[in-house]
């Protein structure tokens, strides 16, 4: 199964004094002459940053999945009572970094111990300043889930096999765009929107690396590849994060009360009425809190379900719930679930300003006051009965496409079952084994 959801770059920035900054820069040099390994480009400036000169240090010869950043400026901030205005920045591409060639599969929470142990050892071939992986803050996260088209369920004319995955970006082309986003690039097989402290990015792999990356491994095995990405930019990491604090020091909280009732103070002689067993379980779990934040905090971020839940947030508030439908049998699935003419009425009157106007976003352009209140209770009624508002074109004699992630999430539970069932099949094997040597019979 080549859909997979879960994130294919994440960027770590550490500060720096002005004296540790010009080290390291020294210490790249110094790389750089020695080995030839990398290039040092720059100075940029940036309009965002008019106090900071930036420098970009890339591997020509070899793509490595890591690359670094340094910023030079005479406005910083206190961190532990020093004076940090300038930083290094680490963008990380997990699967790369790893040894993984991989353009179309996403990488996993698993990935992050393998991850931390190779870029400690490429930090130590340049110089110590970059080490210690765990000392720099998330400042930006690309989730991203790769839908694989061949792997959906429907019917389709034979000859639409090689279009497929064009004719389903035509589709996610007409999807919403949410307040506070803007349509950036006008590609023919992408779809990109961003805000101050987000992007979405959906397009066709194979189009992005045949234009990119020609000589790329997967450039084939792309050719079915959809990929949608959450790019959560430095404000959303931010805000994320704290809200991560934010629960761990409530659970904190809660913990030093329990540990208060349970009689343990500061002091042996103040702990009473607990025994041995129970102290050490909440030490430890005390323990445990008292790790550092930032580990924690990117620990959550890059976990499974934190993955999960940024693409199924985003993916629905972009391209929408339910399945995509022919005009025709979109009406008679509204028909057959609506009970209420006037809403019947409603739903198709939805279903007729996105064809009209081309896509959701321009639709509700097209509308204001009640019109566009409406229109979007009608969204929301639409997404009850599992119809995406875009319609399939009629000339392409396709009656219906299933909803991409809602195909992912049941072919995830179709492996897990097939997981359970050859566990289920050898434990059975295992017993029947047993059986027979305690029978004295032979097994086989």
């Amino acid at each position: 199964m080549l859909t997979s959801i879960g994130y294919h770059t994440f960027v770590k920035s550490k500060s720096l004094t002005q004296e540790e900054a010009g080290l390291l820069f020294k210490e790249f040099k110094k790389y750089r002459n020695n080995t030839q390994e990398i290039c040092i480009m720059g100075p940029h400036r940036y309009e965002k940053d008019p106090f900071g000169r930036h420098f970009e240090i890339v591997y020509p010869k070899q793509y490595k999945g890591i690359q670094w950043k340094i910023r030079f400026s005479n406005r910083g901030f206190y961190v532990d009572g020093e004076f940090k205005p300038c930083s290094i920045q680490a963008i990380i591409n997990p699967k790369v970094l790893i040894g993984e060639k991989s353009y179309i599969v996403a990488a996993d929470a698993s990935y992050l111990k393998e991850v931390e142990k190779i870029f400690e050892q490429e930090a130590e071939k340049i110089s110590p300043f970059l080490k210690g992986f765990n000392m720099y803050r998330l400042n930006r996260i690309d989730y991203c889930i790769n839908f694989d088209v061949s792997e959906l369920k429907f019917e389709y004319p034979p000859e639409l096999t090689t279009e497929l995955p064009k004719l389903i970006m035509n589709l996610i082309k007409c999807a919403d765009i949410p307040d506070h986003f803007e349509k950036i690039y006008n590609e023919e097989y992408q779809f990109y929107l961003k805000s101050k402290s987000v992007v979405i990015n959906c397009y066709w792999k194979h189009d992005d690396l045949s234009r990119n990356f020609s000589d790329c491994k997967d450039l084939e095995k792309s050719y079915n590849i959809i990929r949608f990405e959450v790019q959560f930019k430095y404000p959303k990491v931010f805000s994320v994060s704290n809200e991560i604090k934010n629960k761990r020091e409530r659970q904190k909280s809660v913990l030093m009360k329990a540990i208060g009732k349970e009689g343990m103070g500061c002091f042996p002689e103040a702990r009473s009425g607990i025994d041995d067993k129970k102290q050490k379980c909440l030490s430890e779990t005390f323990m445990n809190f008292a790790r550092l934040d930032e580990i924690a905090i990117m620990e959550t971020m890059l976990s499974d379900e934190q993955c999960s839940k940024r693409i199924e947030d985003y993916f629905y508030k972009v391209i929408k719930e339910g399945n995509y439908y022919a005009f025709d049998a979109a009406k008679k699935v509204i028909e057959s679930r609506v009970s209420k003419w006037e809403k019947v009425i409603r739903l198709e009157t939805a279903l007729q300003l996105v064809c009209e106007y081309g896509s959701i976003a321009e639709a509700k352009k097209a509308l204001q006051g009640e019109e566009l209140e409406e229109f979007r209770r009608s969204l929301r009624d639409l997404a009850g009965i599992s119809i995406n508002p875009v319609t399939i074109h009629k000339v392409w004699g396709i009656e219906y496409i299933p909803n991409l992630l809602d195909n992912y999430f049941l072919l995830c539970g179709e492996e897990q079952r097939k997981i359970q069932e050859k566990i289920q099949d050898e434990q059975m094997l295992c017993d029947y084994i047993k059986d027979c040597r305690k029978r004295g019979v032979p097994w086989i």
